[in-house]
């Protein structure tokens, strides 16, 4: 009879409510981070797990009652905040939105939800092919058996875990029948359920290894030793009670609510529309292209859609028919192209073979591996493509490959990578796999399967032929099914111009800085090397004299012990274990607490700087060149600027003494040639005065005044030109603070002041900025009205992908239109220098809002004035962008 789902709606309206950010509501006022929170989490469902006219679905929720479990326990739930108002507010709205989305509300007097599900379950459970509990709530994980499991939100709202009994056990260490023993004797603070005083998650779990339930460990109580039984025999009747309350019950009269009929699910009501309106959810009336629901049946099934799921046919070809491939690709205006190579090092990768489609469930493998001719039949692909629209799947590889190699492949039009980017940065997973599975609905062979238990010591070109043509195949099929799918979503959301005029040309320039590589000099991080040990030694001995005892600072476990346990300082955080955290913002946090807290984090700084640099780049260089070949990451940040790794140049602190040392081994690799270092400076404020139209800040950087000073005049009260230097540091501080969305205890904390005088200067800089608040109102209605946050390009980040709390989730969606917009225009500039620098002079790093060129010294004059007007002139904005440049040896700012 299909599946049944039933879902914790007071449980899952609760979390929504916390999850999202307060400050959703509509334009009338009404709170909407509850109903909005509900609605993903539905849609979600409805779309990924029920079948219309199939499956069967009930949302239950509370009813502000009193339960036998309250007098049981009077303080049973007792501890429990008062209800918000404006989560109240919101329930009248949640029942209507559940019942237009055409799913069966049940509210019960005297029964909790919890109780009504357990009922629904036991009565009913045989009537269905599965039972599906959606919650959060571990009390339920004690129904898990035969064909009842628990979808679970978890990171959030709307990421699903579906749990059977082995995932119950592995998260709770017991199995679902013994989860009520487990709640009894460990109590639940949630629910102000008691349990036993001083036993906790580990002890319960133990005690239910050895013992059936807690009737049986109480019937063994005098095999149990030492304070353990102690506290089980105080705690005996608390154990019980506890039971009881956590126990479900299964006598709720649900013959009152539940009809067969009236819950299979058929599809939205015609309300919907109408609902979604009024809340003003247009992303989701968007994205479920409701335009007259009365009709939306029948519109769905005149759609039809492609299904990406199956499987697709793969043809070799080899140097012997090649040419018949080639008459193949010449017909067809969009190509998708993907190289096979024998190594992830361009430098290194030899070609295997190349894989092509033309269009979906059709690939093509051109093997070549070790063929005489591999290259120069390369060429003569690459000519024949450099004429067609090339897409393919993180296309900087094939490029760089080609690089290496004398070839260039001109003509890219998508990659599927970056467009899975471009509609959700806030993901990690843009690798095809997961791609594919997302957007397809397709299983892909992973690479580790065709290599099988040999995938160290082989290459693709090492195995089955027949195995490679499949794999390869479909590598260049499923991208052009991803091209086929997420075009018209990119089309959808005017993301398409981003992609063709920022993301595509910048596949070419990082490519190339990638290629170009960094010169490190070698002996000076030899040198470093020798003074971070005698530093790292003498500040261990330091601390082994305030301490008394040797330690070691790399155990968090043996740190811990010293601070909260020898020297009895109060931890701020703990973690999942429950100890206390010693991680740097822990760590930061007790700096005034004791003398060697600040010795750990000066130790931990060293260590940090020792591994990822000093010792980690000598590594890192390259055999053929010389030089370190950083990785650049085109989809590693939500916001749009790029990330780097191996090593990781975004994360040095450059403008620390020790991280300004490390940057200096960065030379140039002949003795005639120089480093050129241009910096954008303050562009995330031009930007903000830009964005905000602020008469204020764009008289200011029209003028060329110091902003900073400015804004110490404003907070401080005082003149200009009585502003000194720590006055001009706090507006600096403030300044920046204020750009990325700082809260009052935000800023207090970053100026080391109290959180009411971070409040006056927040009004003072408003009052002197008065457009910057507007603007910052304007970003967080923008975002709760549409969905999302936009720069000036147009890229997006979409606020329900983030995964955050409130507090951050503010931050980020007044900061993101700044950030992002910076990282465009740096982008843009990059393309322009790629296209006007000379031949000589080389793009080879790029860090935040620096570029560096390597170049010959005799090209000094000319290449400041190109790198100058490319980046102060790449767009137009109310302000003027200024570029700093320094020249040298090495690199400097």
């Amino acid at each position: 009879m299909g599946n049944l789902y039933l879902i914790d709606g007071s449980g899952i309206a609760y979390r929504a409510f916390f999850a999202l950010g307060d400050w959703m509501s509509t334009s009338s006022g009404l709170p909407t981070n509850a109903i909005y929170g509900v609605t993903r989490m539905l849609l979600k469902l409805l779309k990924e797990y029920v079948r219309n006219g199939e499956d069967s679905v009930i949302f239950v929720m509370d009813k502000k009652t009193t339960t036998y479990r309250n007098e049981l326990l009077e303080t049973y739930k007792a501890q429990r905040p008062k209800t918000p108002e404006n989560y109240i507010e919101q329930i009248p709205y949640i029942y209507k939105l559940i019942e237009s989305l055409g799913v069966k509300l049940v509210v019960m007097d005297n029964y909790e939800a919890d109780d009504v599900i357990a009922t629904i379950v036991k009565k009913k459970k045989e009537k269905y092919d599965n039972v599906y509990i959606i919650t959060s709530d571990k009390d339920m994980m004690q129904l898990v058996k035969d064909n009842v499991y628990i979808l679970r939100p978890e990171k959030g709202i709307t990421e699903i875990v579906k749990y059977d009994a082995k995932e119950v056990e592995n998260k709770m260490g017991v199995p679902p029948e013994k989860i009520v023993d487990l709640l009894a004797l460990m109590g639940d603070s949630a629910d102000n359920i008691p349990g036993v005083k001083g036993v906790g998650i580990k002890t319960a779990q133990q005690l239910l290894k050895e013992y059936t339930s807690i009737e049986d460990v109480f019937r063994n109580i005098d095999k149990i030793k030492g304070s353990l039984q102690k506290k089980l025999k105080e705690g005996e009747d608390f154990a019980y009670l506890s039971k009881k309350l956590v126990q479900l019950m299964t006598d709720a009269p649900i013959e009152q609510i539940y009809n067969d009929e009236e819950i299979v699910y058929k599809g939205f009501m015609n309300e919907l529309k109408d609902l979604l309106k009024e809340l003003e959810f247009s992303s989701i009336l968007k994205e479920l292209d409701i335009t007259d629901t009365s009709t939306k049946k029948e519109e769905i099934k005149s759609k039809k859609k492609m299904d990406y799921s199956y499987k697709g046919k793969y043809n070799q070809y080899t140097s012997e028919n090649y040419k018949e491939l080639f008459e193949i690709i010449e017909k067809n205006e969009i190509v998708s192209f993907d190289l096979e190579t024998s190594s992830l090092d361009p430098y290194q990768a030899d070609l295997v073979g190349i894989a092509l489609s033309v269009k979906p469930f059709e690939g093509y493998f051109l093997y070549l591996y070790k063929d005489p001719k591999r290259w120069e039949i390369t060429s003569e692909l690459i000519h024949i493509l450099n004429k067609k629209k090339i897409i393919g799947q993180n296309l900087k590889y094939d490029i760089s490959v080609l690089k290496v190699n004398g070839l260039e492949l001109k003509s890219v039009f998508f990659d599927s990578m970056i467009a899975a980017y471009l509609l959700n940065p806030d993901s990690r997973r843009f690798n095809m796999d997961d791609l594919a599975k997302e957007y397809l609905n397709y299983r892909t062979t992973k690479y580790k399967e065709v290599m099988g238990k040999d995938i160290k010591l082989l290459t693709l070109g090492d195995i089955d032929k027949q195995k490679v043509v499949e794999y390869a195949g479909e590598d260049a099929d499923i991208a052009y099914r991803l091209f086929e799918v997420l075009k018209p979503k990119l089309e959808e959301f005017k993301l398409s111009e981003l992609l063709s005029k920022i993301e595509i040309p910048t596949i070419n320039v990082l490519s190339e800085m990638e290629m170009n590589g960094v010169f490190f000099d070698l002996e000076e991080l030899k040198t470093l090397e020798g003074e971070y040990n005698i530093k790292l030694d003498s500040l261990m001995l330091e601390m082994k004299n305030i301490s008394g005892y040797e330690f070691n600072p790399n155990s968090p476990k043996q740190v811990g012990e010293l601070l909260f346990e020898q020297l009895g300082l109060k931890g701020k955080r703990k973690t999942k274990s429950g100890s206390y955290s010693t991680d740097a913002d822990s760590l930061e946090a007790l700096r005034d607490e004791h003398p060697i807290v600040e010795k750990l984090l000066e130790y931990r700084k060293y260590q940090k700087l020792l591994s990822t640099y000093i010792l980690a780049i000598p590594k890192l260089v390259n055999k053929k060149t010389g030089r370190v070949h950083t990785s650049f990451n085109q989809t590693g940040t939500a916001t749009g600027r790029l990330s780097s790794s191996d090593p990781n140049l975004q994360n040095l602190p450059i403008r620390e003494e020790e991280g300004e040392r490390i940057r200096r081994t960065v030379k140039a690799q002949k003795s005639e040639y120089v480093l050129l270092s241009a910096d954008y400076s303050q562009i995330e404020l031009r930007v903000l005065a830009h964005l905000a139209k602020d008469e204020t800040l764009i008289k200011a950087f029209k003028n060329n005044e110091d902003v900073h000073a400015l804004t110490a005049a404003a907070i401080f009260g005082v003149k200009l030109e009585e502003v000194n230097y720590n006055m001009r540091r706090a507006g600096k501080v403030v300044n920046f603070s204020l750009v990325y969305g700082s809260s009052p205890y935000g800023l207090a904390k970053n100026l080391s002041i109290s959180v009411e005088d971070a409040k006056h200067f927040m009004e003072r800089y408003f009052e002197t900025y008065k457009n910057v608040q507007k603007f910052q109102d304007e970003c967080l209605k923008n975002a709760q009205k549409e969905g999302y946050v936009e720069t000036i390009f147009g890229r997006k980040r979409f606020i329900k992908s983030i995964k955050t709390g409130k507090s951050e989730l503010k931050r980020i969606t007044i900061n993101t239109p700044i950030q992002g917009s910076a990282a465009d225009i740096m982008k843009l500039a990059m393309i322009k220098l790629y296209q006007e620098l000379p031949k000589q002079a080389k793009l080879i790093l790029q860090v935040h809002d620096e570029v560096v060129v390597e170049l010959p010294e005799s090209l000094e004059e000319k290449v400041k004035t190109i790198v100058k007007d490319s980046m102060e002139n790449v767009v137009s904005l109310d302000v003027p962008l200024k570029v700093d440049i320094n020249v040298g040896r090495r690199w400097q700012k």
